[in-house]
């Protein structure tokens, strides 16, 4: 496993230099030279002498510089100071690459994001702030802007997005934070609306923000979720749902871009996606996801999107 470890610094630091692994599958993470001298102090996982912040924001980054840039760029300006960034580059299972993150993280708080998102100033210290007593997970808005909109299929066919509220929302499309009882997320968090907090039923993947001791507690992330381990971020938070309450908190809003590049290539071999979903939808029938009609129908939902997108139908 390759990664480094930032610390949010203001003095001039070391430029990232990090080595290609044969057969690791790792990349180097290009950016902005300024960015780094200006922003960061760069060092190794391992270094003993690291620091303890109250924040870890763990960024999984494969073949995206420019995202990533503007990502790294974005925390520079929080108004909350206190965190550092692990940046894990190697290619693999999502789901590993992450509990590897969770594992050597020191903040109390773990922050997950993807490469590809954009931090408003206050992010952070909405996330830190959503924390309260019995709160051990906190997710918030991630806004899709309208010329990324097409880089998703759920909302690049309208009509799609329609049904899909229709038959497996139970009436609660615009209810962010919302899973169904068949397992279905709302993807309300997308879309800019009311200033909303609430109790969540799940936490959103690219903003999500857990208390660290208790997701290592509930074991962190199931690693039988491959590849892009679509999934395994829902399944955590199910698990955490265990111990405390999960939290949606419109002061935790960010804005994704879906990207195109790096990674996102092998969203296009569908049949891991169809065997992380059926896992997950196996793994917590009779519990979370109740057996209904509507359940199978959603995974017939799923299926046939998958086998058409695999046929490139769509």
């Amino acid at each position: 496993m390759v990664c480094n470890m930032l610390t949010h610094y203001c003095r001039t630091s070391y430029i990232i230099s990090q080595g290609v692994q044969k057969g690791k599958g790792c990349s180097l993470v290009l950016t902005s030279c300024s960015l780094l001298d200006d922003s960061y102090y760069v060092q190794s996982i391992d270094n003993t002498f690291r620091t303890t912040p109250n924040v870890s924001i763990v960024i999984c980054t494969y073949g995206r510089p420019e995202s990533l840039n503007e990502t790294l760029t974005s925390l520079t300006k929080q108004t909350f100071k206190d965190f550092e960034v692990i940046l894990i580059t190697e290619k693999g299972d999502l789901s590993k690459l992450r509990e590897y993150g969770l594992r050597h993280a020191r903040g109390s708080i773990v922050s997950f994001i993807d490469d590809d998102v954009c931090c408003p100033p206050t992010w952070l210290e909405g996330v830190v702030e959503s924390f309260r007593e019995g709160v051990v997970g906190v997710s918030g808005p991630t806004i899709v802007p309208k010329e990324y909109l097409s880089n998703r299929d759920i909302f690049k066919f309208r009509w799609l997005k329609g049904i899909y509220d229709w038959l497996f929302l139970d009436g609660k499309d615009s209810k962010p934070g919302y899973l169904s009882s068949c397992g279905t997320p709302s993807l309300a968090s997308n879309y800019p609306n009311k200033k909303v907090s609430c109790q969540a039923g799940y936490l959103e993947a690219c903003n999500m923000s857990v208390k660290r001791d208790d997701a290592i507690a509930v074991k962190g992330f199931d690693g039988s979720y491959i590849s892009t381990s679509e999934w395994c971020e829902v399944d955590l938070a199910l698990k955490l749902k265990e111990r405390g309450k999960l939290w949606y908190s419109s002061q935790a809003l960010l804005y994704h871009k879906p990207s195109t590049s790096g990674i996102y290539k092998s969203r296009l071999s569908t049949y891991h996606r169809w065997q992380n979903f059926i896992y997950f939808q196996k793994k917590w029938e009779g519990k979370w996801i109740q057996k209904s009609l509507k359940t199978y129908t959603y995974r017939a939902w799923v299926w046939i999107y998958l086998w058409m997108k695999n046929k490139q139908m769509i």
